[in-house]
């Protein structure tokens, strides 16, 4: 993380995503968190004078990255927002955009809908525009894992990206 904080203003990028899934899932990991705490607080500094967020995306709760970022105490740490990993756990996404929004800790969203094209899964992305649209969100949102089952990458990503232009115009 450290060495990626070192390259990302060469390349003219903002944001790196810290994805802890896996191995490296945080969920019900006290002990986990704890050392990226740690870790974080180390490299924190580093990103905050070169300008880069240290996004964090997990299956943890809104409260839960909240509490991440309060422990770290620096600008440079932010969620990454994935709208359909928070589906899953069964969050209010809604009210989570808008409550890590007001925070004005969310640095990137992802679009996705597990298994389904954007539009057609669980996620109503014109409830998730009005909540970004409340909290003034401008910034970039990656289309991720939006394939449905037996479906090409190249066609459901074109039609993901009409429907997205359809929703963010």
């Amino acid at each position: 993380v450290s060495d990626c904080v070192d390259v990302l203003p060469a390349l003219g990028c903002r944001v790196v995503l810290l994805a802890f899934f896996g191995n490296g899932d945080l969920k019900g990991d006290k002990p986990g968190t704890d050392e990226v705490v740690r870790r974080l607080k180390e490299v924190a500094p580093k990103a905050e004078k070169q300008g880069v967020i240290l996004g964090i995306e997990s299956w943890l709760s809104a409260e839960e990255h909240m509490d991440i970022v309060d422990r770290v105490g620096s600008k440079a740490v932010q969620v990454y927002y994935d709208v359909a990993n928070s589906e899953k756990m069964g969050y209010d996404i809604y009210r989570e955009i808008r409550w890590l929004g007001k925070k004005g800790v969310i640095c990137e969203f992802h679009a996705k809908e597990n298994g389904f094209l954007l539009g057609q899964g669980k996620v109503d992305f014109r409830k998730v525009r009005a909540a970004m649209d409340e909290i003034g969100y401008s910034g970039w949102m990656q289309i991720e894992g939006a394939v449905p089952e037996g479906g090409q990458m190249l066609p459901s990503y074109q039609a993901n990206l009409k429907f997205l232009r359809s929703v963010f115009p």
